[in-house]
This record gives structure tokens, sequence and C-alpha cells, in this order.
């Protein structure tokens, strides 16, 4: 009796807080939401950070990231529908592999969440600090335009504020006001791609060394480093807007379709085919075919407003830097809401205070809102770039994909009879490549994206082990106190010492300790933290993190494999000629396997699959 009154409670905690939401979305709002996610500071920024990476050939790098992310939307088009839930990809993980998992996921979303709001408005910044640099918004650092501190970051700040105040007024304002700025920003670029093609010059996709000047392993880097991954990445962010969407089994998946592939892909494959056809070397004084040089140029600032301006179309640079202005705003506008949903979610899981759950009467989790947008101020300081930003925002939104094939084929299996308006065939199939995928997206953005970003994520186990662990009643409070503040300490003290965390100059800082020194010492000291803290657990505890070693394990692997492949620091890779590209499609299946077979029921499913039938029983009775 009490373990069902148990379940029941967790039930109604994990369900009551999405009745306070208000179903406003209607499926062409969900469209605008994903194109306005899409369609931002990528399609003014991407076409030359790609450009620079992979030459001509950064017009294939479109149309795999289109095919990358179509196998891995596959899974979330299933569970969208089946679960249509606000803040849905924080919220899956942990009804199949339980808390450690759901929070490491959640962290690490999070980070990728807080950090949207802020690239974007980078990039109005870089746009508008570009052309009138007496505005004093943009300062050189190393070779590289970013930021000034105070003015450029202050004006950063009240960004985020007006971001915040339109998010406060509820779902369906964001939606409705989206909707309007979403054919704006359809119109503007395909209305610059055909300005573009009036310059296009052929040559330019010979010239410098052949159509793939760096090599087919630059076309792969370029996903990550060229803003092709960042650009797709809001494939999946509409289930996170799943609890207030009208009808979510039915337009869930035409969104994701429509709004996440296909006009991005046909939009943004005619700005990068423009493009390059229109660079003009002289006025961007770069030296014909030299592409790589185009990211230290004077057009790294406004690449498509200086190549309509070269094309002789300088009456058009008003209406572009209008659009330069809104459309990565109304995109960090969505992106902050998207972050308010996963803080209120983590802590519907029971992994932040329940105060981060308070909706406002606009429908708006109001308080996790508040905190977003005040932890988004310190994104500005690590990377004060869109250039060296966006490869670790990238991997951020990445990480969360992973988790929609494990969960997919651990529910076919805990939960077989629950409805599924989309069916996947072929589940285990689907979901597996869509796991590889989401890996290799990852592991193309390189080393120092890599490290950077991972040392960030890392930090989420102690925070598990202090926070999560010990007010579930999962493990005793002073020693998993005192494991994760060493942890911490020890932590801070490798990142310190290895010398590869935020560094502009992207190089390893002098006096850094050798890699290998490097990755035993992290290696070592998480696996001491996770044993010491799993004995220090009960029953419940113990589960949750042989629920989620995989994943740990998983990130470190990718680390190592990072370091010595071809998109690593050595300029003689120990794992080159793709090699380390075959070792990680091993290394995902293995982790994927992994992964499935560590899923199970948990708790929260169970609960929720009673509150399920609970739901039928009555329907039943109604009718």
């Amino acid at each position: 009796m009490d373990a069902v009154k148990s379940r029941s409670a967790q039930a109604a905690g994990y369900e009551a807080s999405d009745a306070q939401l208000k179903k406003q979305i209607s499926l062409f709002g969900l469209i605008a939401l994903a194109v306005s996610v899409q369609i931002g500071s990528g399609w003014l920024l991407a076409t030359l950070a790609a450009a620079s990476l992979a030459g001509p050939a950064s017009v294939l790098t479109w149309v795999l990231g289109a095919v990358f992310f179509g196998v891995i939307g596959a899974s979330w088009m299933e569970l969208g529908t089946m679960l249509p839930r606000s803040g849905a990809g924080v919220r899956y993980p942990r009804l199949t592999h339980g808390a450690f998992v759901s929070w490491f996921n959640g962290w690490g979303y999070l980070i990728a969440a807080l950090s949207l709001p802020v690239i974007e408005v980078q990039a109005v910044l870089t746009y508008i600090g570009g052309n009138w640099p007496e505005l004093g918004l943009l300062t050189e650092s190393e070779g590289t335009m970013i930021l000034s501190w105070p003015r450029g970051i202050l004006v950063g700040f009240a960004l985020l504020v007006v971001f915040f105040i339109l998010n406060s007024l509820g779902a369906k304002v964001l939606s409705e006001s989206n909707k309007y700025m979403t054919i704006w920003k359809l119109v503007i670029p395909v209305v610059a791609a055909g300005l573009m093609f009036t310059a296009f010059s052929s040559a330019n996709f010979t010239i410098g060394g052949g159509f793939a000047p760096m090599g087919s392993g630059a076309v792969l880097g370029a996903l990550a480093s060229g803003g092709i991954v960042f650009a797709y990445a809001g494939l999946r962010q509409i289930l996170d807007f799943g609890g207030e969407a009208v009808n979510p089994q039915r337009n869930i998946p035409i969104a994701i379709v429509v709004g996440g592939l296909l006009i991005p892909l046909v939009i943004y494959l005619l700005l990068q085919v423009g493009f390059v056809g229109a660079v003009n070397w002289e006025a961007a004084k770069v030296a014909p075919g030299d592409w790589h040089a185009l990211l230290g140029s004077s057009w790294s600032s406004a690449p498509l407003l200086n190549a309509i301006t070269a094309a002789g179309f300088a009456w058009f640079a008003i209406v572009l830097l209008s659009d330069a202005a809104i459309s990565p705003a109304a995109t960090g506008w969505v992106w902050l809401g998207i972050g308010a949903r996963s803080t209120y979610s983590m802590s519907v899981n029971g992994e932040l205070p329940k105060a981060f759950q308070r909706i406002n009467r606009f429908g708006t989790p109001i308080v996790a809102l508040g905190a977003c947008t005040v932890l988004g101020f310190f994104f500005f300081f690590p990377s004060p770039s869109w250039y060296s930003f966006v490869s670790q925002v990238s991997i951020a939104l990445t990480l969360s994909y992973l988790m929609g094939g494990p969960v997919l084929v651990v529910l076919r299996r805990t939960a077989p009879d629950m409805p599924r308006p989309f069916r996947l065939k072929r589940p285990v199939l689907w979901s597996a490549a869509g796991y590889v995928a989401s890996l290799l997206l990852i592991y193309f953005a390189g080393w120092i994206p890599l490290i950077n970003l991972f040392t960030v994520v890392f930090l989420a186990l102690p925070l598990y082990g202090a926070y999560a662990s010990v007010r579930n009643g999962w493990s005793r409070k002073l020693p998993s106190w005192l494991y994760s503040g060493c942890f911490t300490l020890a932590w801070i003290f490798i990142a310190a010492n290895g010398g590869w965390m935020f560094n502009r100059n992207q190089q390893q800082a002098p006096g850094g300790w050798p890699v290998e020194l490097y990755l035993s010492a992290m290696a070592i000291v998480t696996a001491l933290f996770l044993v010491a803290l799993y004995f220090a657990s009960n029953a419940v505890g113990r589960r949750n993190i042989r629920g989620g070693v995989w994943i740990v394990v998983t990130f470190l692997v990718t680390l190592t494999v990072a370091y010595f492949g071809q998109f690593g620091p050595l300029k003689t890779p120990l794992l080159g000629n793709q090699i380390d590209i075959v070792i990680m499609v091993v290394v995902a299946l293995g982790s994927f396997f992994w992964s499935v077979r560590s899923g199970g029921p948990t708790e929260e499913l169970t609960a929720l699959l009673e509150a399920e039938k609970a739901k039928s029983s009555e329907s039943a009775e109604a009718n």
C-alpha cells in the first residue's frame, strides 16, 4: 500500500506541474519556432565559418548536416508524440535510466540552453559593431573580433534582460510574435542569396586547390566548428514546448520534418552556394583561394553584408543589418524560453529545487526564466566571440541528442503498450544509427572544444553527489559532501594545470601537462569519485549510478581519441587515415548497446504508467 501511494505521489509530481501550462502553440507556431531556432545567427556567420574551414566543399557540409540530423531526429519523433512534455529532452532519460544519467544529461543540455541566447546576442553585436565601429562594441583579441568590456558585454546583458521580459509574457506571445518574425527571417535570406548569385563566379569553386582544398576531413570538421551543427540543432527543441502544443501527437512530427529539416536545408544551401560564388578576394583583401584567411579578414564581422555590398547592392545593407539584429535576437528569445523550460523540467525531476516550477499568470516558469537570465550573464566572459564559441555550444546541444536512441529502445522494452501515434519501424537500427551520428558530430568538433566543454560538463558529478543524491536520500550527507568537495578541488587543479581551458588562441598554455598525464588524472579522479559515491549510497543510489557509468566512460574515451585523431592538436595524428572515425563508430555502437542494457524500469516510469492506466479507466467509465 505504501509503495502504491509513493508511486501515485511521484506520478502527481511528474504530471501535475504540466497541468499549469497552457496549450497555446499551433502547428504553424511549432514550425515557426523550429525555423526561428535554426535560422538565427547561423545564416549570418556560418557561411564564412564553414567556407574558411572546408572551402567550396562547405556546401556538402549542409547536406551532411541534414542527413545526420534526419537520422538523429527519427527517435525523437516517436518519443515526442508518445510523451509530449515541456522540457521533454531533460525528462525522458529519468524514465529509463534513472537520476544519475538524467542529471548528467540535464546539466549538459542546460549549459547549451544558457549559452544559446548569449551566442545569438554576440552575433547581433558582431554585425552591428562591425558596421559601426565607433559604437565601441567590439575589440580585437589575438586576431579575433570579440565583444569589448565594458560596453559590448553590458549591451549584451541588456539584450538578455529584454529576452527575459518578452518570455515572461507567456508561450502564446512567444509563439504568435515569432510567426511574423519567422516570415521575415525566411524572406530576407532568400533575397540575400539571390543578390549574391548576381555576382556568382564559378571559378571560386575550384580556386585554391580544387573543390575540397582542405581535404575530406575538413568537410567533417566544419560540421561542428563551422556552425552547421549549431544551425541545425533546433531540430529537437520544439519537443521542449510539447506540454504547451496543441495536438502534439500530430503536430510535432510535422514540425520536426518541415521546420526542423527541410526549410533550413533549402535556405542554408542557397546561402552557402551564393556566398562561395560571390567571394570577392580583392574586396576582402585576401589572396585568391586562401579560404582560411577569410576568418581573420575584414569580412568576418559581416560576411553576407560584405559579399552583397561587393556585388553592387550597398542599398540592401540597411535591410540586412535590420535582419542581423532581428534574426539572432528572435532565436535568442526562443532559446531563453527553452532554457527556462529545461530548468523547470529538472525541478520536476527532483534535480533542482521545487521553486523553479513556479508559474506566473501567463503560464511561464518565471523563477526558472529569471535564473537562466542571470546565469547567462556569466557566459559572455569565457568566449566573447561567436566564432570561438560556436563549436562548444554545438557539442553541448548534440550531447542531449545522444539519449534519444537509448531511451526509445528501453521504453519499447519497459512500456510496450504505451500509445505511440508515430511508431518507428526497426527502432533498434534507427536508434543505433542516431546514436552513432550524434557521437560522431560531437567528435568532429575537435579536441579544443571537447576538452573545454567536457571539463565543465563533468562538474555535474560533484553537484549530483552533493545535492541530488543527498536530497533524495540515496547517499549519506557527510561522505557525499566530502567526496564531492574533494572531486571538485581535484578537477579544478587538473583543468588549471592542463593548460587547455578557455584559451582564445586555441592552443595549450605554456607549461601545461602532457596529455597522457592530463587524461590519466581525469580518468582516475572520476573513477575514484564514482566508486566512493557508490559505496556511500543505498540500493536506489547504486542503481542510479550503475545506470549511468556508460555515459562517463563514453565521454572519456571520446576525449582520448579526439586528441590522437585527425581533429586533435597533433601535426601527425597517431590515428590518421580515417582510423579514428572507424574507432569512434565502434565506440559509439558499444556505448549504445551498453546504454540500452543499463536502462530499465524506474520508479518514475512505473508511476507514470499507473497514472496513464488510471486516466484510461476514467475515460472509459465516462463514456
